[in-house]
């Protein structure tokens, strides 16, 4: 008798432990593939993590490879860009460690000869853009604001030609055929501007950089915009000199001293 009540006071002291022992989050790494039709691998697609709990996301190899690590194991979704591809959206489920394969399409031809006079299909983001942008005609927001229409009328070849005649920003080549924008701190220091495409923080970081003996030790400086969006597919873009005059929701980590004193520019897309 004396057994058994010992063993059941066991149980419920351990019981009692490991209810009391705090859980631990545990972090979600997801590997993926990017190819096209042909089953080619496609370098430097974007691969943006969406949703509660997670911000940022990554770029694809030269392999068309990438990995990103969530803080969380719930369903998260990623939008997949390239420059002459359709986006993508991939939906995963809750789960651990994951492996996904992701296809894109090559954009579609527009036919000669077809024009769109009216569509009612807008992205709801584009609201907060253009409510911004009426509050600053009335002198009550800051910033710089871009229509599709000015860069219609500037006739770019990359999202990055839109920006370089703005007097806070400068836009330099960085790689082969990669550009790059940065802004100016206090005391005139030279600094990568925070880029935003339709809400969603860019990572810094392009193509990767290797040494003499091909071994990846770091990738280019600033987000490679021009890898993700092209001038025809933007709504608008913002552009605030001072992470301090940029709204709540584009402000960097606080724990980034250098990107809090930087320029913050936010494009949006016309498909969101």
């Amino acid at each position: 008798m004396r057994g058994r009540v010992l063993v059941s006071v066991a149980g419920v002291a351990l019981a009692f432990t490991a209810a009391a022992r705090p859980s631990i989050a545990q972090p979600r790494v997801i590997r993926g593939l990017v190819s096209d039709h042909r089953n080619r691998p496609i370098a430097s697609a974007a691969v943006i993590a969406v949703g509660v709990g997670v911000t940022g996301g990554t770029v694809t190899d030269d392999s068309g490879r990438f990995q990103i690590e969530i803080p969380h194991q719930n369903r998260v979704t990623f939008d997949v860009r390239r420059v002459g591809f359709m986006p993508s959206r991939v939906g995963l489920e809750a789960g651990g460690d994951t492996s996904v394969a992701v296809l894109l399409l090559p954009a579609t031809t527009v036919l000669p000869g077809v024009s769109v006079i009216q569509t009612e299909l807008r992205p709801p983001a584009l609201a907060g853009f253009e409510q911004r942008m009426r509050e600053r005609t009335r002198g009550a927001g800051t910033g710089r604001f871009i229509t599709a229409d000015e860069i219609a009328k500037m006739s770019p070849n990359r999202t990055t030609q839109v920006l370089e005649n703005e007097n806070s920003l400068s836009v330099r080549r960085v790689g082969a055929d990669r550009y790059a924008v940065f802004g100016r701190a206090s005391g005139g220091v030279s600094c990568p501007a925070t880029l935003y495409l339709d809400g969603v923080r860019l990572l810094a970081g392009g193509q990767q950089i290797r040494d003499r003996r091909g071994r990846v030790v770091g990738r280019e400086a600033g987000a490679p915009i021009d890898e993700f969006v092209t001038p025809q597919e933007i709504a608008g873009i913002e552009i605030y000199p001072r992470a301090l005059l940029a709204p709540a929701q584009f402000q960097p980590p606080a724990d980034n001293d250098l990107a809090t004193r930087c320029a913050i520019v936010v494009v949006w897309t016309k498909h969101g």
